[in-house]
């Protein structure tokens, strides 16, 4: 029998001498001979980014959506953001929940963040599914966006424009580029995403990869990588800011056991804007 949907804080000792409460939502039925599903969200997101597609599946699978630190309802410490930070986190939530080869399922940076974990601990995940992954970008970005992102990163103009743009109408701007119709850019999508930026911490996470960009890189993973489990990305087929006709090759080099799904009328959050199709898509893979 399936339990009401549970939210909860677990105490990560994320560095020596320092805990931080990260929040987690844990549903669907802890003794299903299915894998669990682990979903984590993209930048600057939070787990109910996936509130579209975890009802899907927890009648089947026990189902458990992560803020990643800095994020969301998770605490927002002065730490060290990286992939590989972020990967510590899901391996201590994996182990404190004993969630016994998870399907790992990642959007943009959480994307990313998931494939750094499936490397360097290659036994803990049944399966991987990047939604428009991030940690490749295409040296096609233009030299405009370039200088935008470095002076994003740069000392006071990053805290400047954090203030200018760190409110609804910010998260709104930030939005509708990733969607495709910017009717799915709602009142209540913009109010999740734009309430975390009020919290104590938020800026050093925001800014993050800006300021540290090679912190949020997955160019030393080696090709192929040590994931040899079974592996799908998922693309939005009008994704601008990661193409899946430039990314797809890609990230088959360091999978390349997994195939690519790509989903019509979509851009970079086709999980939400097309949660129907994603659903199925992610049903289709989960069977096989």
């Amino acid at each position: 029998m399936n339990q009401p949907a549970e939210e909860k804080f677990l105490a990560w000792p994320y560095r020596t001498g320092h805990r931080a409460k990260i929040r987690c939502q844990i549903s669907g039925s802890a003794s299903s001979s299915k894998p669990p599903l682990l979903f984590v969200h993209g930048y600057g997101a939070m787990l109910e980014h996936w509130n579209l597609n975890v009802p899907a599946f927890e009648a089947e699978h026990q189902v458990v959506a992560v803020d990643l630190l800095g994020f969301g309802g998770s605490e927002k410490p002065d730490a060290k953001y990286s992939l590989a930070l972020w990967s510590e986190q899901l391996q201590f939530i994996i182990d404190t929940l004993g969630l016994r080869k998870p399907v790992v399922v990642g959007h943009s940076v959480g994307g990313a963040v998931s494939l750094w974990l499936a490397h360097h601990a290659p036994e803990l995940p049944e399966g991987l599914v990047l939604v428009d992954p991030a940690g490749i970008f295409p040296q096609e970005v233009s030299a405009a966006e370039q200088l935008m992102y470095r002076a994003v990163g740069s000392p006071l103009i990053g805290e400047v424009l954090f203030g200018l743009f760190g409110n609804a109408f910010g998260a709104r701007q930030s939005l509708l580029p990733t969607y495709h119709n910017p009717a799915q850019v709602t009142d209540e999508l913009v109010l999740q995403f734009s309430k975390p930026f009020r919290d104590a911490g938020a800026m050093n996470a925001y800014l993050a990869p800006s300021r540290r960009p090679e912190n949020f890189l997955l160019k030393s993973l080696p090709t192929p990588c040590a994931f040899t489990g079974k592996a799908l990305t998922v693309w939005g087929k009008f994704d601008k800011a990661f193409p899946p006709a430039l990314l797809i090759a890609k990230f088959e080099e360091l999978l390349p056991q997994s195939h690519a799904a790509i989903i019509d009328e979509a851009a970079h959050c086709p999980h939400h804007e097309q949660a129907s199709a994603f659903n199925r898509i992610l049903k289709t893979f989960l069977s096989t």
